[in-house]
């Protein structure tokens, strides 16, 4: 016999045993091969929804961008979702604004259309992940200091984020020693933020923005981006 779940409930019934008879026989190898199926079925079913796809919930995941280094893992499904990036070295192209220092910002994924809510989101650089190429030669300041978020817009030009170029996951205030980043930077949002995706799904970027305009020269530079993200969000319907 094979594994009911998860079409309906195990009741017990085995090739050995009837669980509407009263009287049990003692376990045979029939029912350790039921079991056995049973708890397969289980996990299967539970590893599949961990995996973000769920047949029943509309839109479950989004799209993840096509980037060197750039990788995600989905949980859950459209009622909970949490979507896990990993990033190994993703360069991000600065550009200098003058006075208004220098910016740079990489999509990372496209929720599904409709109604999202953030319900929280964590990012953390370990010491030494974040890292200006250049550095000290028309780029980045080797001690440049510049602030990292995750938003729902890209930046726009301006010393520092602010609104939604951080809504999503807060920014982090990053210091530059010898071109490197010098401690562990992380930022967190534990606020509800809606965002009405309905008629234009909506991004995730991750933004960076230099803190003054000495923090970066005249010249673009690459700036080598490790760490994780991790949001943690829904889909509550679309119009």
């Amino acid at each position: 016999m094979g594994a009911s779940y998860p079409t309906s409930v195990w009741d017990g019934d085995s090739g050995n045993r009837d669980s509407d008879v009263p009287v049990k026989k003692a376990p045979d190898f029939r029912d350790w091969s039921r079991a056995v199926s049973e708890v397969a079925a289980t996990q299967t079913k539970v590893n599949d929804n961990s995996n973000g796809v769920d047949a029943d919930a509309i839109d479950s995941v989004g799209t993840l961008t096509s980037k060197t280094g750039l990788t995600a893992v989905e949980k859950g499904d459209g009622g909970i979702h949490k979507t896990v990036f990993t990033l190994d070295e993703v360069e991000m192209i600065s550009e200098d604004n003058t006075t208004n220092g220098a910016q740079a910002q990489q999509l990372l994924y496209t929720f599904p259309e409709g109604q999202i809510v953030i319900l929280g989101a964590h990012m953390v650089f370990p010491a030494g992940s974040l890292e200006a190429v250049t550095g000290g030669s028309g780029g980045y300041s080797t001690t440049a200091d510049f602030s990292i978020g995750v938003g729902s817009a890209e930046v726009n030009v301006g010393v520092d984020l602010a609104g939604t170029e951080q809504n999503i996951c807060a920014k982090a205030d990053v210091d530059l020693t010898a071109k490197t980043s010098d401690a562990i930077e992380s930022g967190i949002n534990a606020a509800l933020v809606p965002l009405d995706g309905s008629s234009t799904a909506i991004p995730v970027w991750l933004n960076t923005s230099t803190l003054d305009d000495a923090d970066h020269g005249t010249s673009a530079d690459v700036l080598k981006v490790s760490g994780t993200v991790t949001i943690v969000w829904t889909v509550l319907g679309n119009d």
